[in-house]
């Protein structure tokens, strides 16, 4: 039996808002990230404000680049975790959700 992630998939912290676009957005280019090891912080410049992304937000982060597609995240999240297809969207949208809050990511449009 392969290993499964260790991802936190309640959504006690977060709001679900609207559908997930097709592509993951973009992470803001003025955004600095530094990686350690499982977790990522994030300098957003302008708001001089640091956020420490847990291994979730990390991941979701990761795929923020404007090209992938939320399935394809999505898929790829399923395998590793053994949830379920739609638990694993809504716990996405709630990540995409917490990470524009945080001002990390482009506006859409």
């Amino acid at each position: 039996m392969p290993d499964r992630m260790p991802l936190d998939f309640s959504s006690a912290t977060f709001r679900v808002v609207g559908e997930l676009p097709a592509v993951m957005p973009r992470k803001r280019p003025e955004a600095m990230v530094a990686d350690f090891d499982t977790e990522l912080v994030v300098l957003v410049p302008e708001a001089r404000l640091a956020h420490l992304l847990d291994e979730g937000l990390s991941l979701v982060l990761d795929s923020c680049d404007g090209v992938t597609p939320s399935a394809g995240v999505i898929a790829e999240v399923v395998d590793a975790t053994g949830e379920s297809e739609p638990q694993v969207a809504e716990w996405l949208r709630n990540c995409l959700d917490r990470l524009a809050q945080l001002n990390i990511l482009l506006a859409a449009g």
